[in-house]
């Protein structure tokens, strides 16, 4: 019986990552009962994500270079991965809000310290693909004066997409009602914060690589 190839397996470690993060998000909203205790999906997701990131890393190196995977840039590679991981970190952190709205410090609460703990696994997971695209492009050009172009706009974009969201926040906590502002406890507020930073990544690595891909149709 002849092997899976490494691409094949590099698609079902994918679709492991989709599923574990499917049971991520559906663990935020309810748990499974199971033989009368409840099955924590948002921790089993979590665990099946970082697990198929993990064999991801290994099976990048295995998968053999194509001629479509030649035609994309690496810098318009990692604006994807990151397109993708920051969004899922931001659905992540809307979900998560309602754990900070207690006003206890976040070292003193545990739904706070374990919503902080999945949220930074999806961190770790994104540097550690990251760094193994690198390490597969290794002996190869991966930037030239387009890319510093292109990193130049999408930098601009997220810090416009950042402002744009300080703003925001200082208008919310500077004309809300007073009664209004009990929900702002200062975990919620650092919360916020962290999530304008998010938006604004996102808006960087969506921008870079929409002109990636604009700058590969128009040379095409």
């Amino acid at each position: 019986m002849h092997a899976i190839s490494p691409r094949t397996r590099l698609v079902a470690c994918l679709a492991l990552a989709g599923v574990g993060l499917a049971l991520f998000f559906a663990g935020e909203y309810r748990d499974f009962p199971l033989l009368s205790r409840a099955l924590p999906v948002g921790w089993i997701g979590t665990c099946l994500f970082i697990a198929a990131v993990w064999f991801c890393v290994a099976l990048i190196h295995q998968v053999p270079h194509s001629d479509g995977e030649a035609a994309i840039a690496p810098g318009e590679w990692q604006a994807w991965v990151g397109m993708a991981f920051v969004a899922a970190v931001i659905a992540a952190m809307l979900l998560k809000a309602r754990v900070f709205m207690t006003g206890v410090p976040i070292g003193s609460d545990p739904d706070a310290g374990a919503a902080g703990r999945s949220i930074g696994a999806l961190f770790v997971a994104w540097v550690v693909l990251a760094h193994v695209l690198k390490q597969r492009w290794a002996g190869t050009v991966v930037a030239d004066e387009r890319d510093a172009r292109i990193a130049l706009v999408a930098g601009q974009w997220g810090r416009g997409a950042t402002t744009f969201c300080i703003l925001g926040l200082a208008l919310l906590l500077g004309f809300s009602d007073p009664a209004r502002l009990h929900a702002f406890t200062y975990p919620y507020v650092a919360h916020l914060l962290v999530q304008a930073l998010m938006w604004g990544l996102l808006f960087e690595q969506v921008a870079a690589a929409v002109l990636y891909r604009r700058d590969r149709r128009a040379a095409a």
